[in-house]
């Protein structure tokens, strides 16, 4: 591949450049079909390594933080059907991405236990606020998550009157009005960084 860094930019699924011995996918891009394809929109850059070199998508000067397989990532529900929750990842970790990317948690990818008793509308409901797994890129540029795990699940919510809602258990939340059903996530408090 030419470097251009820099010099070209993409818009994400834009396709790159071929997949070849010695010219990878690196951040911002994904494979696909034995092509380099853009996962945000940006700019190309090629870093030579000691085995080719890796193509790359940035946002200008500063990078950007794009889910990656084992990635914790928060995201809004958009729609729950019998069996799946379409959601906007909107933070990669404690990094809010410039521009949400959309994914799927399925429900076998619900929890890890009873998978065939998963009733998605008794774990998810428009509007919440979710903590996930990234499992894969999945299909049409739509990550697949998980929420198996007590860390993973539902961590802020609202009932249908619009009062919040608090863990009462690990499948039911509460408000001063009523409790529903959810998949909720053991919030655990951050790490420490003092020695």
């Amino acid at each position: 591949m030419k470097s251009g860094n820099g010099h070209i930019v993409c818009v994400p699924g834009q396709r790159i450049c071929e997949v070849s011995g010695n010219i990878l996918a690196g951040e911002g891009t994904y494979t696909f079909n034995k092509y380099i394809y853009a996962s945000l929109a940006g700019q190309v850059t090629v870093v030579p390594t000691e085995d080719g070199q890796v193509v790359k998508v940035t946002l200008g000067r500063q990078g950007t933080v794009m889910p990656e397989a084992g990635s914790v990532v928060t995201c809004r529900v958009l729609s729950v059907n019998p069996n799946q929750a379409t959601v906007l990842i909107i933070c990669v970790g404690s990094n809010k991405l410039h521009s949400p990317v959309s994914g799927t948690v399925k429900k076998q990818n619900v929890r890890d236990y009873q998978i065939d008793t998963v009733e998605m509308y008794n774990c998810f409901r428009p509007d919440d606020i979710i903590l996930a797994a990234v499992l894969s890129l999945g299909d049409l540029r739509n990550y697949e998550l998980s929420t198996a795990g007590t860390e993973l699940g539902v961590v802020t919510a609202y009932c249908e009157e619009g009062h919040p809602l608090v863990p009462a258990s690990w499948t039911t939340m509460k408000c001063k009005c009523r409790t529903e059903r959810r998949k909720v996530a053991k919030v655990m408090p951050p790490k420490s960084t003092s020695a």
